[in-house]
């Protein structure tokens, strides 16, 4: 990292973390959207549905700058998030959507919360039904018109070393390692 974290960025971050303070600036924009003319505000949705975040730009000597406080941030929920940026006229309350883009909020580290992988959480699950299953050898039964079937073994069994394959590739890339047959050329 270079720089102080603090010091804002030009631009939206591609990622924030929820907890932080979020801050970047906009002084692109001080030509085409004076303060003394022009109110901007952002609006953050996120992608799956729910209510936006507003977070208003702030104009000073250099331009614009937007913050957004931890207090803020911690209520959000982590994923993706669409954000829009929008300019008033002050002098008649005109608004424009000026640019829009995408941004991924990364969970807040200080909060609990489960950082395995979609694979890794699959994994697990099926080691838990093939566990929980290893007494049990009846992969369908009917009782009083209801039956019940179970995924067989071997469906299991397939799937599970399919997700290990999987969970193993994302460690080694986690790792900085690559994954994969490694072949050797020998001359003979």
């Amino acid at each position: 990292m270079t720089g102080n974290a603090f010091t804002p960025a030009q631009g939206v971050p591609a990622e924030l973390v929820a907890g932080d303070l979020w801050a970047w600036r906009l002084d692109d924009l001080a030509a085409s959207y004076p303060g003394s003319d022009y109110a901007l505000a952002y609006s953050l949705a996120p992608r799956s549905g729910g209510a936006p975040t507003t977070a208003p730009a702030v104009w000073d000597a250099d331009g614009w700058g937007v913050s957004i406080l931890p207090t803020v941030t911690t209520g959000l929920t982590a994923g993706p998030y669409v954000w829009t940026l929008f300019a008033t006229r002050t002098s008649d309350g005109a608004r424009l959507s000026i640019c829009a883009g995408c941004l991924t909020v990364a969970p807040d580290p200080a909060q609990s919360h489960d950082t395995r992988t979609q694979a890794q959480k699959l994994l697990d699950a099926i080691n838990a039904v093939l566990e929980g299953r290893a007494t049990k050898d009846v992969e369908a039964y009917s009782i009083e018109g209801r039956s019940l079937t179970r995924t067989p073994f071997e469906v299991l069994r397939n799937t599970r070393a399919r997700l290990m394959r999987e969970v193993e590739a994302e460690q080694a890339a986690a790792a900085g390692q690559s994954y994969g047959p490694r072949y050797r050329k020998v001359r003979l």
